[in-house]
């Protein structure tokens, strides 16, 4: 697992706020073959038929509006959609994902302007 910042996070083609220091945790997912597993010797056994990347976004307060864009991004209806970062390699990477659900935390209105905090959400590679 690899933990880097971006700052050119796509979703769907929509550019979204830099997430926050540290707010992008890299997941390689190995998926295994139907036959996979332990034999009675204890000895793995199996073929990788896959290797998806899963992705925990986590930004840092935001205003309505960014959260805003994120929602509209994350909790369409299109069931997959493009996202694009930069991985822990510096490579430009697009992917067709699903998400989880967001989790967003209000937590102040000050001077008018409502800040949300803790706007944390997974990416799946489809």
């Amino acid at each position: 697992m690899a933990s880097v910042t971006i700052s050119d996070l796509t979703i769907g083609g929509v550019a979204m706020p830099t997430p926050a220091l540290e707010g992008l945790t890299i997941t390689r997912e190995k998926i295994w073959s139907a036959d996979a597993g332990r034999t009675s010797s204890g000895k793995m056994v199996g073929t990788i038929v896959a290797i998806k990347t899963k992705l925990s976004i986590t930004w840092p307060p935001l205003t309505m509006e960014e959260v805003a864009t994120i929602e509209e991004a994350v909790s369409s209806s299109n069931s997959f959609v493009s996202m694009s970062y930069t991985d822990m390699t510096g490579s430009t990477v697009t992917k067709t994902v699903y998400f989880g659900t967001p989790s967003y935390t209000v937590y102040s209105y000050a001077e008018g302007v409502q800040w949300v905090k803790d706007v944390t959400v997974d990416g799946i590679e489809q």
